[in-house]
């Protein structure tokens, strides 16, 4: 982004602009280098808008939930990061399905814990797997998240999505192509799209009954994550037939580090920031991980967390 789209940009754009941005203050590492510019959007006219201004000026962009998935590189992000925030954060509960299922609507930059929240104190269930998960609805179902052997894909109805060129588009679940920790779509490339919001089929039930299980999956989360410190949740996705953090105990990587970040010794498939850690620390151990994983096991560990540069 040059300093001509960047004027052009803040006397086009009517709402707040941040300059220089540290992508620390955004990500759940609280690590990563800067960004152009940072623009919260408060609705569906909004995104649509800024996506068409940002494509005719060939600007890059990302979108970013609550920043459980992202590290910024050291040297920083030439382009837009957006952030849903306003009506893109709404749960909508909507007419019940033909088969007698609780439709519910929810923007894409409504938090997981929030949306867990709102179906627990309304007796509303399904969604329960997803308690402790970190980040936004729209992140989730992007990388059709998921524990315990479920995946919130299996509850979608549909999704509604902006296209590159800024055209919303209704994407019903029979489109989709879910697999694990993705998302993809029989109609074509994904890519660059942005995803507003999605229906779920859930079913009712006993607040209690509901609030148990929440109970119980977050207590079971606890007793094997990390706590007190920043991370980003699982960093690497799971090889098939096999767990990331297995491969990486066995390759005697727990406790390993790179400046401030660190294999957390209680769950090794959690890199966490033990204080100061910088985006070229996290990505050297991350690499580190990598080397030897495949060395031992030839085994190719792909990360679940996206790096953002350029």
């Amino acid at each position: 982004m040059n300093a001509l789209q960047r004027e052009k940009l803040r006397s086009w754009w009517q709402g707040r602009i941040l300059r220089d941005v540290s992508m620390a203050d955004y990500s759940t590492l609280r690590a990563g280098g800067r960004a152009d510019c940072l623009i919260d959007v408060t609705s569906l006219e909004e995104l649509t808008a800024l996506i068409k201004w940002l494509a005719a000026e060939g600007v890059a962009y990302y979108v970013v939930g609550r920043g459980s998935n992202i590290l910024v590189a050291e040297q920083g992000y030439s382009g837009v990061v957006i952030r849903l925030q306003g009506d893109i954060t709404a749960i909508t509960p909507l007419p019940p399905s033909k088969t007698g299922e609780q439709v519910v609507r929810v923007g894409a930059g409504c938090s997981m814990a929030a949306l867990v929240s709102w179906c627990t104190e309304r007796g509303v269930s399904g969604l329960e797997f997803m308690t402790g998960i970190p980040g936004s609805v729209g992140g989730a179902v992007w990388m059709n998240a998921g524990a315990w052997g479920y995946a919130i894909g299996d509850r979608l109805k549909k999704i509604v999505l902006v296209d590159a060129a800024g055209c919303c588009r209704d994407v019903a679940s029979s489109r989709l192509v879910l697999s694990y920790r993705k998302l993809g779509w029989q109609d074509g490339s994904l890519e660059k799209t942005i995803i507003v919001s999605a229906d779920f089929l859930l079913f009712d039930d006993e607040r209690s009954q509901i609030s148990c299980r929440c109970r119980e999956y977050l207590e079971q989360r606890r007793g094997k994550q990390p706590k007190g410190v920043a991370s980003a949740g699982s960093f690497f996705k799971n090889p098939p037939d096999d767990s990331a953090g297995r491969l990486i105990d066995a390759a005697g990587l727990k406790g390993a580090s790179e400046g401030g970040a660190m294999v957390s010794p209680v769950h090794a498939n959690f890199i966490v920031n033990t204080g100061g850690a910088t985006a070229a620390d996290i990505i050297r151990l991350m690499q580190l991980i990598q080397k030897k994983v495949y060395g031992k096991f030839g085994i190719n560990l792909e990360p679940e967390v996206k790096i953002l540069q350029g």
